[in-house]
């Protein structure tokens, strides 16, 4: 695979198989099994117990906000360097770089809470396809959130990670409509989630698993029916060659809290990022990936 830069052409490798490669391009999405072992999970679950029960607690830059069923710490990748092996999980990194060409970019980090809650009769959960703040009209593509693949390869230039720090039984949590990645067309308005013609399917997860996902996917959270909260780091990643989603990131002032590689993670660079070089690396050496 080429890709032509402004002064050189560029071979990259795909760090795809040739079945994940199918299996994005037909659904939107991969899972990956236990990506962090239990006591990182442990870990993870104690410091975030601790800023949501404290808030004053967690360190600069760390923004907690919750209310009675839910709550979010962003940027806890600088509250933490637990959090900053996350976005760089060479397991996860590996996937991400296939399907952006080597070049990902972290724009957003987050832990997610949420609670079981009465549900209002008639009350359903929604979908939707992720926009980057502008809808752009039918027939025209956003360039901030595209899915393109061609000549055995994928372009998909917002990707989301979802890691799982409990264990989400079927019928809970994240929900997508596969396929709706590639699709062109809006979903009707009188099609909700429960329906013959596209419906919505959820993941059974173990507590440390990743689902991948195209940020393209019809997608949203079912109701929480269980009795412990539902808590998930997200990171958001794109192209890092063009865009620049968030101008938050890197965030230089605590620019002490993170690491070369977080840094270098969340900034904008034409060329491949070095922990990316080392990736590709190890693979071709045949070493294990942690």
């Amino acid at each position: 695979m080429l890709i032509r830069g402004a002064d050189n052409v560029i071979d990259l490798p795909s760090t795809l198989t040739e079945e994940e490669k199918w299996h994005y391009d037909l659904f939107g999405y991969l899972v990956l099994q236990q990506v962090i072992s239990p006591a990182e999970v442990e870990q993870m679950l104690g410091i975030a117990n601790e800023w949501f029960a404290n808030p004053e607690a967690a360190p600069e830059p760390v923004n907690v906000t919750q209310d009675a069923y839910s709550g979010v710490l962003n940027n806890v990748q600088y509250g933490d360097r637990i959090f900053e092996r996350l976005s760089l999980n060479e397991k996860v990194m590996r996937i991400v770089m296939g399907l952006m060409w080597n070049r990902p970019r972290l724009f957003n980090c987050a832990l997610v809470l949420q609670k079981q809650r009465p549900i209002p009769d008639g009350e359903k959960e929604r979908l939707h396809r992720d926009t980057s703040g502008f809808d752009f009209p039918d027939g025209f593509r956003n360039p901030h959130n595209d899915y393109q693949a061609g000549n055995g390869q994928i372009y998909s230039n917002y990707v989301n990670t979802a890691i799982t720090l409990v264990d989400v039984p079927k019928d809970n949590g994240f929900m997508c409509i596969p396929g709706t990645h590639k699709s062109q067309i809006k979903l009707p308005s009188t099609l909700d989630i429960d329906n013959e013609l596209a419906p919505a399917i959820t993941f059974e997860l173990k507590a440390g698993d990743c689902l991948i996902f195209s940020s393209r996917l019809m997608h949203g959270a079912k109701f929480w029916k269980v009795d412990y909260p539902r808590r998930v780091v997200f990171n958001r990643y794109q192209f890092s060659f063009y865009f620049n989603e968030n101008y938050n990131l890197p965030i230089e002032a605590h620019r002490h809290c993170i690491s070369d590689d977080q840094y270098e993670l969340e900034s904008v660079r034409r060329s491949e990022k070095g922990f990316a070089k080392r990736i590709l690396e190890k693979m071709e050496r045949g070493e294990e990936l942690c």
